[in-house]
């Protein structure tokens, strides 16, 4: 679960933008009825054409009200993760701005040791620390070594094998150097030595898989979301293109209405889906971020997310989780 006021900040700002293109589509589209019934008082057309575009217009501001809850909830739930009231923060919350720019994603040759800043994982490493100290195991030798690069997209290889016995054959396909642990080894060495020293051990294993599990799954999401989102943003300018042409040959007479209401239809659809787009890939990135302990190095500066839009207020903690 990312943190939860960048993700709040996105869908703000995302249902501030489908707000605008809603708004926008129904000036469009009203000025459009208005031609439709010029047009049919002129004898170019009839009430059935009217009909339909007024039709299309009032679907359209229907979706308005509800964007505009969906604004002032989001604005009041960013108010209150920061320890402010939603009176306080109207102002600045209910103002639309772009949504920021995403940072990029790790580059192939980022090492995995970033997965040990994570709060789980360090303290998983601290507790199995002294205990394998006690029968020779090297605390770091009980991390696996690839880079995120590799882990990237290997649904094909589990994560639950990177601690199997015949691990080192196989971490070498993620990329993984043949230093690995020797798991059939290192694991005979602690049975030897006490009960608790392999629980450590098993519960320390559990946590990197889990580490992994949420590197791998926010690896893929921010890939596929951002492919997904440069598809519906060419959709969305095509759609764009299309509408202006349909009109201007409306005008000329080369296509009926219907074109003309399609094109406008297809237009709002596909702008209202790149803006959606665009907010599912600003999460998937912030998951990333969390997933990483908060970042990596070079690749990710402090200023590319949002700041908290307002400090909390003295004495009040700032809630950074989702509690469901």
């Amino acid at each position: 679960m990312p943190p939860a006021w960048p993700r709040g900040w996105f869908q703000l700002r995302g249902i501030q933008s489908q707000l605008e293109i809603a708004r926008e589509n129904a000036s469009t589209q009203e000025r459009t009825l208005k031609l439709l019934d010029t047009r049919a008082q002129a004898g170019f057309g009839d009430s059935f054409d009217v009909d339909r575009g007024r039709t299309q217009l009032e679907t359209t501001q229907s979706r308005i009200p509800a964007l505009e809850a969906a604004e002032v909830v989001a604005a009041n739930r960013i108010a209150v993760l920061v320890g402010a009231t939603p009176e306080s923060m109207a102002a600045e919350l209910m103002t639309a701005g772009p949504m920021p720019t995403l940072p990029a994603a790790p580059a192939p040759g980022t090492p995995s040791d970033l997965l040990r800043r994570r709060p789980d994982v360090a303290a998983a490493e601290r507790r199995v620390a002294a205990a394998t100290a006690r029968v020779g195991v090297a605390t770091a030798d009980l991390f696996p070594r690839f880079t995120l690069g590799a882990l990237f997209g290997t649904q094909a290889i589990a994560s639950s094998a990177l601690f199997a016995r015949d691990a080192e054959t196989r971490v070498l396909s993620l990329g993984m150097d043949g230093s690995f642990l020797n798991v059939g080894r290192v694991r005979a060495r602690i049975a030897a030595a006490n009960a608790e020293t392999a629980e450590n051990l098993a519960s320390y294993q559990q946590t990197v898989l889990r580490a992994l599990e949420d590197t791998e799954n926010a690896l893929v999401r921010v890939d596929r979301s951002r492919k997904e989102a440069q598809h519906l943003d060419q959709a969305a300018q095509a759609g764009a293109r299309a509408a202006q042409v349909a009109r201007l040959r409306l005008d000329n007479g080369a296509i009926d209405t219907l074109d003309l209401l399609d094109a406008e239809r297809a237009r709002l659809d596909s702008q209202d889906a790149a803006t959606q787009a665009r907010v599912r890939s600003a999460v998937a990135t912030v998951q990333l971020y969390a997933a990483l302990a908060g970042g990596w190095p070079n690749y990710i500066a402090a200023e590319s997310l949002p700041p908290p839009p307002l400090q909390a207020p003295a004495g009040r903690a700032v809630a950074m989780e989702e509690t469901n």
